[in-house]
């Protein structure tokens, strides 16, 4: 799975348009506060918006909000689960590692993913995760967006979970900022 910093790498509108708000929000401190993420002016991203809270001693990421159309598309709401709960033991995609990034370097990281579906094929999609303060000058949320393109959900099923300490989303997939698959 490749990741990069540069927005030009992305051909997603999603993932441009979240770095745009987070570029036109940046504070003083170089990072945007979550108070200023108003869900009226990202309307068209919320399906596939994603909000983690980060926690410390020991690093964890927990779900505050996982948009519809990637609960559709896992066929598990992973809202209020933490990643390392619902990661694959060896994980295709080392999501921890990229929050680990977002948090240490204060700055948005984006990539691609190439995930297995049920039905044989694969399925590309592109994400960005973006750092947020709550009021301070410390890392404590992660808004994340990933762009599905023109995925066809009826015609390539995820793989359903395998209990509670299958992959990030509770499917065998291993690729997405809002959960781990």
């Amino acid at each position: 799975m490749p990741v990069w910093t540069a927005i030009e790498n992305n051909r997603s509108q999603l993932v441009r348009a979240l770095h745009a708000w987070w570029l036109a929000h940046r504070g003083p401190l170089g990072l945007p506060d979550r108070r200023a993420l108003d869900p009226a002016a990202l309307r068209p991203l919320l399906p596939n918006l994603f909000i983690a809270d980060l926690e410390q001693d020991p690093f964890r990421v927990r779900y505050r909000l996982v948009g519809t159309k990637a609960v559709r598309n896992t066929g598990f709401d992973f809202t209020g689960r933490y990643l390392d709960e619902l990661m694959a033991k060896d994980p295709e995609v080392p999501w921890m590692d990229h929050y680990r990034t977002v948090y240490e370097s204060r700055a948005p990281l984006l990539g691609s993913a190439t995930v297995p579906a049920s039905s044989g094929g694969t399925f590309t999609y592109e994400f960005g995760m973006f750092p947020l303060t709550q009021g301070g000058t410390e890392v404590t949320q992660v808004a994340a967006v990933e762009d599905y393109f023109d995925f066809d959900l009826q015609s390539a099923q995820f793989p359903r979970p395998t209990g509670t300490g299958s992959s990030g989303t509770g499917s065998s997939r291993t690729g997405s900022p809002g959960a781990g698959r």
